[in-house]
């Protein structure tokens, strides 16, 4: 399913199974990333070991998020991945407003530990006119100036999906509450190495 703002899509069953094995290897829980990430958790970590056929399905459709316009000459296309790390948050974490480096970025949940209907009727929210507990929210300018939030109600149907969006924008995630097991998100940054191409995004 295609959005304005991002690009949804649900991994298939095999590169879902291989990336849940990467985070499983030991290389991929030893390099701390956090001084290169905004979130307010303790536990990222850059995953320096990544399964090729994970590889090349994200590159394919960070791909498909661009509208590429070029003369009639061939050009190639050099993608690759920048970064790309784990974040296993505990809940009262969360991740500030922030953008990411590269060109296009991409977030992909594991595993969801909460129920998102709880989460939304706790006593902090409920009667909210803005409940946000534990939901993943893009935010931008529209046409008249005003900062708009699109939230995301990430529950655990979003186990295994995934989304590609434009790098500078801005995104946030707020802590949730009633869960003592971790939210597993896998994120990741691609750059473009072109030459002699027009990129625009879609």
């Amino acid at each position: 399913m295609k959005n304005t703002l991002y690009h949804k899509h649900k991994l298939p069953d095999d590169i879902f199974n291989f990336l849940k094995k990467d985070l499983e290897l030991e290389e991929n829980k030893k390099t701390m990333h956090r001084e290169k990430l905004a979130g307010n958790i303790e536990k990222e970590f850059l995953i320096v070991n990544l399964n090729k056929n994970v590889e090349k399905y994200l590159c394919e459709k960070a791909k498909e998020f661009f509208i590429c316009e070029s003369d009639s000459n061939e050009e190639k296309i050099n993608l690759f991945i920048d970064s790309i790390w784990v974040n296993f948050q505990r809940k009262y974490e969360y991740n500030p407003i922030h953008d990411h480096n590269g060109n296009i970025s991409f977030v992909c949940w594991i595993q969801i530990p909460y129920n998102l209907e709880e989460e939304l009727n706790l006593e902090n929210c409920k009667d909210s006119n803005l409940a946000c507990n534990s939901l993943f929210s893009f935010l931008y300018t529209n046409p008249f100036g005003e900062i708009v939030a699109e939230k995301l109600m990430i529950d655990k149907n979003w186990e295994g999906k995934i989304i590609f969006f434009n790098s500078a924008l801005k995104h946030l995630v707020y802590p949730f509450f009633t869960s003592d097991e971790y939210r597993i998100s896998v994120s990741g940054n691609f750059k473009f190495r072109i030459k002699n191409k027009l990129l625009k995004y879609n």
